[in-house]
């Protein structure tokens, strides 16, 4: 059995797995509410309670004070760290979110920046502030590694949230020669997520060790280090991850040319299965163009591909782009019937009767469908389709309007399996945001299917149907609370970069700055109030004062 030290038990079983320690951890810390937000700490690593005690302990380290660069993950219980990293003058080095447009953010730290500007900096939204990219080819030398975890034990062993992320970085920063054997690994955790030991057989030559381990009560260096990953291996790389992570490819060409063995993993049946059931389509031949969806092109003209029904007959998908969106029309013709398979594909053709009425393409009714909302205005629809990847969700639709901050998931299997679905998507977060997740109401879901069966038929040309818009899920606030004096020429951004810095996450904020107030909406329980009143006493926009009090009732 593996204990922690304030009493988390994991037995130790032969089919035990990372994720079951880690479903532990995440377990213990929610019943126990040893969490700050976000929350639910399922998928993340938790912003536990403490964690600017443990920053207080990482500053003063020798190994940190000697430190020169120090490049810190962008999880939120190491913000403090990245705060004394700054403040002391240091260079900062963050990871990009998960690595989608290059390996490292740097900031340059001066200690005669304001600490209210510092503290902005060392927020995930300072970074994309004030931050420049680093280039693969930059000479740069980490001196230091403070990394997050779920579990690490006194042996050193280290258990991440899971996708790989950080032991990645630092295979790349190794094949980058930005770090050796001698760069330092430290790690700051809640005293509950520190075992004594982890199970050895559980752990790979990929997988980064740490020497130091610091609590909100204590320090404990590791007395003999593990050994660190030599870099990158290719060979427990997926092509997946090879496309998720683009810089990966510069990376792998270099090692290349140096005579490295790059050979990715073999994808699995499963995986293959998957991918095949991602194109679609892909029987048979393809016409010009790009292939895309279920066999269609993205190529000027028309595309064409072939199945075969369960009759012996080709069915011919023809894909012709009409205003700036595919239109699909199919036919099923005898094999020999080579005249017609390649006949004309316009849009008369498919005029039923005379009478000038389009049916549209068929679809399989949806069974039950889930709701996503505050979804971040910038993100875009490929980040939602990877993070539904990561989770094993695979909606057979998805109605995406991010920059109206919601999206719809729509399924077509059993409706039980909704709740697993819900599971699953559970702390579910996009650019760092948590997401609002919840299943959409059943009558929405009937209409969809209306729209998609033969009641949804356009009548006459270029008579276009309005759909009406799904209405996002009122939210039930329990408690507001308003603020006065605001400069006339404050921005709401620098109002979020003041909460953001207080830890104040209001589920919703009214902005009135040229009339010099505006109100912070919450969903909590009331008592909460008098805490968030306390984190705000002393709130200044533009150096001056703002005048706080709780909203009245109605």
């Amino acid at each position: 059995m593996f204990v922690s030290k304030t009493g988390i038990k994991v037995d130790d079983i032969p089919i035990l797995t990372k994720h079951d320690i880690r479903s532990k951890v995440w377990g213990y810390i929610e019943e126990h509410d040893l969490a700050n937000f976000p929350r639910p700490v399922d998928h993340r690593i938790p912003n536990f309670k403490g964690a600017g005690e443990a920053g207080q302990r990482v500053r003063d380290l020798q190994c940190f004070t000697a430190a020169k660069t120090v490049k810190v993950n962008p999880d939120k219980p190491q913000e403090e760290v990245r705060f004394f990293v700054l403040e002391a003058g240091k260079t900062l080095l963050m990871p990009t979110p998960r690595l989608r447009s290059g390996l490292f953010n740097r900031i340059d730290g001066n200690p005669s920046e304001n600490k209210e500007t510092l503290r902005t900096m060392a927020s995930t939204e300072g970074m994309k502030k004030y931050s420049k990219p680093v280039d693969l080819e930059a000479n740069i030398k980490v001196d230091l590694i403070v990394i997050g975890s779920v579990a690490v034990s006194r042996t050193g062993r280290r258990i991440g949230k899971g996708e790989g992320f950080a032991d990645l970085e630092y295979g790349m920063m190794k094949a980058m020669k930005a770090v050796d054997d001698s760069t330092l690994v430290v790690t700051t955790v809640h005293d509950c997520q520190l075992f004594d030991t982890l199970p050895d057989r559980l752990f790979g030559p990929h997988d980064v060790p740490v020497d130091f381990i610091v609590t909100p009560t204590e320090v404990f260096q590791v007395s003999h280090r593990l050994p660190k990953p030599e870099g990158i291996y290719w060979h427990l790389l997926s092509p997946e991850k090879l496309k998720q992570v683009p810089i990966l490819k510069t990376l792998r060409e270099k090692e290349k040319e140096a005579g490295k063995d790059v050979t990715l993993a073999e994808l699995t049946e499963e995986q293959k299965a998957a991918n095949s059931r991602g194109r679609g389509g892909g029987q048979g031949t393809r016409g010009r163009g790009r292939g895309r969806g279920r066999g269609g092109g993205r190529g000027g003209g028309r595309t064409l591909s072939e199945g075969e029904d369960n009759k012996g007959q080709k069915n011919i998908q023809v894909t012709i782009n009409v205003s700036k969106k595919n239109r699909i029309v199919k036919r099923t013709v005898e094999a020999t019937n080579e005249q017609d398979r390649l006949g004309s594909a316009d849009l008369d053709n498919e005029i039923q009767g005379g009478k000038g009425l389009k049916t549209r393409k068929p679809r399989n009714p949806f069974t039950y469908a889930v709701f996503l909302g505050k979804v971040p205005p910038a993100c875009r629809v490929r980040e939602l389709k990877e993070a539904l990847q990561g989770r094993d969700v695979r909606p057979i639709d998805i109605t995406w309007r991010g920059r109206n901050g919601f999206a719809f998931l729509r399924f077509t299997g059993p409706v039980e399996e909704c709740d697993d679905v819900l599971a699953k998507l559970d702390g579910l977060t996009l650019q760092e945001q948590p997401l609002l997740i919840q299943r959409a109401k059943d009558k929405m879901v009937m209409k969809d299917n209306e729209n998609a069966g033969t009641k949804e038929i356009i009548e006459g040309e270029g008579q276009n149907r309005k759909r009406q818009q799904p209405k996002k899920p009122r939210i039930v606030y329990t408690y507001g609370i308003f603020l006065g004096k605001v400069p006339s020429t404050c921005r709401v951004r620098e109002l979020k970069d003041a909460l953001q810095n207080r830890n104040v996450q209001p589920m919703d904020i009214t902005w009135r700055g040229r009339s010099g107030f505006a109100f912070l909406r919450f969903t909590g329980p009331v008592e909460e109030c008098d805490d968030i009143l306390t984190k705000l006493e002393g709130l200044t926009l533009q150096e001056q004062p703002v005048l706080v009090e709780k909203a009245k009732d109605k």
